[in-house]
């Protein structure tokens, strides 16, 4: 009986969250301006609550402690959403933030929180950086990843 509960719940513990993750390596470790990143995940069940995030793989050479991107979401129904959001990458003090050794660093940041998506089918993400130089170096790769949202039950007492 032990070791079937032990099935169980290890079965339910190691349940896959990650619905969608794609990377892109870019030429030279630079990101022109003019490079537009695509991503095309097919999403089926909307009924399911994601985080939606991206991970910035960058070097030494990466000269800044952020990065602006600019971020337009083409849903299969149709519907465009556009965002500038601005992501860091290091701390106040220039220590860099993420995983990894200082010649190849990852950071996570999450870009939406606990959504529903609004139709099913082919999404089409386009990121293009927005910082104020039109060669970027430095940057080795970037990820576009889509997850189950962890629900927790809280009590109300």
């Amino acid at each position: 009986m032990f070791a079937l509960l032990v099935f169980v719940f290890g079965t339910f513990a190691c349940e896959e969250i990650t619905i969608y993750e794609k990377g892109q390596e870019l030429a030279g470790q630079v990101w022109d301006k003019d490079s537009t990143l695509f991503f095309y995940p097919e999403i089926r069940d909307t009924s399911q609550v994601v985080n939606i995030g991206f991970s910035f793989v960058h070097n030494n050479d990466y000269p800044y402690s952020n990065l602006w991107l600019f971020i337009n979401v083409l849903s299969p129904d149709g519907h465009m959403q556009t965002d500038t959001m601005e992501f860091f990458v290091a701390e106040p003090t220039g220590e860099w933030i993420g995983k990894g050794s200082d010649n190849k660093k990852t950071v996570y940041w999450l870009y939406k929180n606990d959504v529903k998506l609004n139709a099913p089918g082919k999404f089409t993400f386009s990121v293009t950086q927005g910082m104020r130089r039109d060669a970027l170096p430095g940057v080795r790769s970037f990820y576009l990843w889509i997850e189950k949202a962890l629900t927790r039950e809280t009590n109300s007492d």
